[in-house]
């Protein structure tokens, strides 16, 4: 008899290697293996008993995503364990449906799908390819952590990691997103399938990650109130409308912390933005001395001859809302000073921007503010800091363009003279453009090289803008320089789009809230004129042009006696060069605007600036997302080969030990 060799039993283990690696991984929770394709079965028990502890959760965020109150999503992102928790609740005892898209629509979307039947909670991971049902993941990335249904609500919990290093799911960051939802009357079929859910659905926007937005109200936290009735003229489609209001006098000091709106009357449909500016004097007179007068007063309009001189003293922002957004909360260790004695201001400017693009007539539009305060003095005062782009003509869009680039710097020489050298801490950015405005950055360069950007939003829309808190502050030194690049599309645009206060006008902002508070109030700049003329072909300006003023449409004194406005519109734009033409104005001198108040500028050595010569920022790449050469595995990931890598390697070795260990 033959003895026997060890290349014998490989077949043996070869099957063995088969049939420990061949079958499906069952799908965790208490029911085991699911039979339904692409769902997890989470709880076989009382949902209702088992999600009491995950309703007690306190979240950090919620939003309503309908009119009507039908859908609304209460979150939690933890940025340390890189993960957000959701809990959302619909009017149906059907499935429902969430998820997140840049653009509201289906393709390239990241869709939860959930619904609870007899006692249990089921979902699917899915993804949008276009206007028809969503596909089915290859590997689920929602953990589902319960769900629940009563009379009339389905109400599921589940839980996300930010980046699943899946290439069929979103990725969250801290830019805007829609949330986007849908919902039925029925459960899926047996086959776990989903059908069209007609006119049940919609989106809203949303910043997922930021720390918090509403916190619970501690005893310490006042409320202030405010409110405006306002009949808009008719036949006007954009209309800015400007008041004082005096804070509490108060004999201590305290902070501002934090406010929320109140929607009244047409409010929704017919307010842009409302800004809260600190009030300044600069020639030495106490604040009651000028502008005690106009407390009580209705208002002027904004920007006219009507409007008293005073006002434009009042440029130093204290509070942004802007549509969309859902009011603010300061973290808990900084704080605004509010009152002149107490390093503040106690006349407050509120510039608010009415919209009326469909010329209704006889419109009155009333809203109200809720500003929290405290006597509770935070460890920080806070200021507020305005970089872009100045308010001037120069901002300038050529029609039917896609990706244009609006850019405006605070400039090394500002910073210079104007941050402490221990530097302030950046906490929070409020990225503002309007309707042209798809994507915007703003850019941080120190000795030579370029940071991190400060704030960046890809797909940035004017009809949602919140401010952004930091997860960590940004130190600003002196000497730093900072650019905001406005990425704009006027696609559908038959004329060029100008600076200016209107809707359908245009800006490119950020505002930085810090600490500590400094005096300087704006850093901005423009394209010098030297830089207009060799762009535009404009022969000459007038020679009073000043740029430290709201200047929109000024003559052009060599140009055969027209404004700047009705040249660029009278080019021929199909004879130009218009990426060189962008690339000069982005590139070439820009004038600095570095100012305390209106009017009131801060003298420097150079009066120019443009772009540091140096490299562009590099996102590093995200190593808990990178493959091993040679290999399919993806290192930290979510992924259907990552998680089904384990029994394939443990069925392997057990295969082969054991071929070696029978022979």
């Amino acid at each position: 008899m033959m003895a026997p060799t060890r290349e014998t039993p490989w077949p043996i283990a070869l099957l063995a290697v088969l049939i420990l690696t061949k079958a499906p991984v069952p799908a965790e929770g208490i029911g085991g293996a699911n039979p339904v394709p692409g769902l997890i079965l989470t709880q076989a028990v009382d949902a209702q008993k088992d999600l009491g502890p995950l309703l007690d959760i306190k979240h950090s965020h919620e939003s309503v995503l309908d009119s009507e109150g039908i859908v609304t999503v209460f979150w939690t992102p933890d940025l340390q364990k890189e993960e957000v928790t959701f809990e959302i609740h619909a009017r149906t005892l059907g499935w429902l449906g969430f998820g997140f898209s840049s653009s509201g629509g289906m393709r390239g979307s990241d869709i939860l799908i959930a619904w609870v039947k007899d006692g249990q909670a089921f979902a699917q991971d899915r993804h949008g390819v276009g206007n028809r049902v969503p596909v089915l993941d290859d590997h689920p990335d929602w953990e589902l952590l319960g769900g629940r249904e009563n009379g009339t609500h389905t109400t599921v919990v589940v839980r996300r990691a930010i980046n699943t290093c899946d290439e069929q799911d979103f990725t969250l960051t801290n830019e805007t997103v829609r949330f986007i939802y849908a919902y039925d009357r029925d459960d899926p079929p047996e086959d776990g399938d989903i059908y069209y859910h007609g006119p049940r659905r919609g989106n809203r926007f949303a910043l997922v990650l930021l720390p918090f937005h509403h916190r619970e109200s501690t005893p310490d936290v006042q409320t202030w109130e405010i409110s405006q009735s306002v009949s808009l003229p008719n036949g006007v489609d954009t209309f800015y409308w400007c008041h004082i209001e005096k804070v509490p006098k108060w004999r201590k000091k305290h902070h501002y912390i934090g406010f929320n709106m109140i929607y009244g009357k047409n409010s929704r449909a017919h307010l842009h933005h409302t800004l809260g500016f600190e009030c300044n004097v600069p020639d030495g007179r106490r604040q009651h001395e000028v502008y005690e007068r106009y407390v009580g007063h209705e208002g002027y309009e904004c920007y006219t001859p009507n409007m008293p001189p005073d006002f434009n003293y009042c440029e130093k922002f204290l509070i942004n809302w802007a549509i969309g957004s859902e009011g603010e909360m300061l973290p808990d260790h900084v704080g605004f000073p509010l009152g002149e004695d107490h390093g503040g201001s106690t006349y407050l400017l509120f510039q608010t921007h009415y919209d009326n693009a469909r010329y209704v007539r006889d419109i009155t539009v009333d809203w109200g503010m809720k500003i929290f305060y405290t006597d509770k003095i935070r460890e920080n005062d806070a200021g507020n800091l305005a970089v872009g782009h100045s308010i001037v003509f120069s901002l300038t869009v050529p029609p039917r363009r896609l990706n244009w680039v609006t850019a405006g710097h605070c400039s090394a020489d500002c910073t210079r003279g104007n941050i402490p050298e221990e530097g302030v801490n950046v906490f929070m950015v409020f990225l503002h453009g309007h309707y042209t405005a798809r994507h915007i950055k703003l850019r941080h360069f120190r000795n030579g090289r370029e940071l991190k950007p400060l704030a960046e939003d890809k797909n940035f829309d004017a009809n949602f803008q919140q401010a952004r808190i930091l997860s960590e502050p940004v130190k600003i030194y002196p000497g730093d320089h900072m650019t905001v690049e406005c990425q704009q599309d006027s696609r559908d645009r038959p004329n060029a789009t100008f600076a200016g206060w209107g809707a359908r006008d245009e800006m490119c902002h950020a505002f930085l809230s810090m600490w500590p508070r400094i005096p300087m109030a704006a850093c901005r700049s423009s394209p010098h004129p030297a830089t207009l003329r060799d762009a535009w072909g404009i022969k000459s300006f007038s020679r009073d042009l000043d740029l430290y003023k709201y200047e929109f449409d000024p003559w052009l004194g060599n140009q055969g006696g027209i404004n700047y406005q009705k040249y660029i519109n009278s080019l021929t734009w199909n004879k130009l060069n218009l990426e060189k033409i962008n690339e000069k104005l982005r590139r070439g001198l820009h004038s600095n605007k570095c100012q305390y108040n209106y009017g009131m500028k801060i003298e420097m050595a150079r009066e120019v600036t443009k772009y540091p010569a140096v490299p562009e920022y590099v996102e590093p790449v995200d190593i808990k997302c990178q493959r091993t050469p040679g290999s399919s595995l993806t290192v930290g990931a979510a992924s259907d080969t990552g998680v089904r890598c384990g029994p394939v390697l443990l069925g392997t070795a057990v295969a082969f030990l054991w071929a070696f260990v029978v022979v």
